[in-house]
């Protein structure tokens, strides 16, 4: 509908990292912030005892949804090949 795209940003993660990203995120249902027990955990007890987990954030869940990431990826870059940037997404934070 004459939208085109000028960036593709492809971030190049290891399966496994992404993996430990998802399995680690809790939500908290009173305020709705996001946590992650390992790289972002709550420092309050309270909140730490209410936190939920997504029904779908399990690892084996997760490697679903990877299997459907590589089912699809190579079309979706052949597509924008000419205006993809591929970034680290798993470089320490500056």
């Amino acid at each position: 509908a004459g939208v085109s795209a000028d960036c593709f940003v492809f971030l190049n993660v290891p399966d496994e990292v992404l993996i430990e990203r998802v399995v680690g995120r809790r939500t908290d249902p009173k305020t709705g912030k996001i946590y992650h027990m390992t790289f972002s955990p709550p420092e309050d007890e309270e909140v730490k005892a209410r936190l939920v987990q997504r029904s779908d954030d399990t690892e084996e869940k997760a490697k679903v949804r990877l299997e459907q990431f590589y089912a699809n990826v190579d079309a979706v870059k052949d597509s924008y090949e000419d205006i993809m940037v591929t970034v680290d997404g798993n470089r320490p934070r500056t």
